[in-house]
């Protein structure tokens, strides 16, 4: 006869049970379209405002993300496949896709924060406004989107 106990017997903890595996994945998938849309998304926003002088006196001048700069939309564009990505490709692929993502948020982050200092956006639209190539704006002043692209890379 078998030995039998009321008390079950005791488990290895090495395995990790397979739904904490598909719940991270799951998470990170979420944050991680979540920041590609809010780094989309703010760069369709107005990023800085400023004013030039015309004969007229002065005329205000906005310039959005995508004005000051291209590459926080793309890099985002390029996150989302990478999620999409994750979908087709098993345990080596998804850490190169994974270091793919990582590098696109870092370039966002990247992009976002120099674009915040960048005034040649408005300095190109004031030019173009006054129909003198060396005006330049006066008055330049940023907005909060810049950051929120920045924290959508993150």
């Amino acid at each position: 006869m078998e030995y039998v106990t009321a008390v079950p017997h005791p488990r290895s903890e090495a395995a990790a049970p397979p739904r904490s595996g598909r719940r991270s994945l799951a998470a990170a998938l979420l944050f991680g379209a979540l920041g590609a849309a809010v780094a989309l998304l703010s760069t369709r926003q107005r990023w800085a405002e400023g004013t030039a002088t015309v004969a007229g006196g002065n005329f205000p001048l906005t310039a959005t993300g995508s004005d000051v700069t291209g590459v926080p939309a793309a890099l985002a564009v390029v996150g989302l496949a990478a999620l999409v990505a994750v979908f087709a490709v098993r345990r080596t692929g998804r850490f190169a896709v994974a270091a793919l993502l990582t590098l696109s948020g870092a370039g966002i982050v990247a992009a976002a924060l120099a674009g915040v200092a960048d005034g040649s956006a408005l300095d190109e639209k004031a030019a173009a406004t006054t129909g003198d190539t060396s005006a330049t704006v006066q008055a330049l002043s940023h907005t909060a989107w810049p950051y929120a692209a920045a924290a959508g890379g993150v």
